[in-house]
């Protein structure tokens, strides 16, 4: 009866380790999932402010591209009009001439 009941307490205490060595590896598992599941997160998170910096450059050079092209649009265009206002520069002078000297 003895062996029968040493036999009991021994499979309750084998139980009872392989319940805390499950307990332990679920433990473990885990505390490994957690620390992927961050590992994960920080990745994601440095990507996106990776992509958001390259999309600001890009944004940023296409405005200085446009900004440039709108310069010399206009630097242009004021050439232009000095350049037909040059043709008119003795009229306009002959007329100043007359209308302060009245004649």
């Amino acid at each position: 009866m003895n062996d029968v009941i040493d036999t009991i307490l021994q499979a309750e205490a084998r139980a009872e380790e392989i319940v805390r060595a499950g307990e332990q590896e679920a433990g473990r598992i885990l505390a490994e999932g957690e620390a992927a599941a961050d590992k994960i997160a920080a990745d994601a998170q440095a990507r996106m402010l990776s992509e958001q910096e390259e999309r600001l450059a890009a944004a940023e050079e296409a405005a200085q591209s446009r900004y440039a092209q709108i310069c010399n649009e206009g630097a242009a265009r004021a050439e232009a009009l000095r350049a037909s206002c040059e043709d008119m520069l003795p009229q306009a002078a002959d007329m100043v001439v007359r209308k302060v000297f009245g004649e």
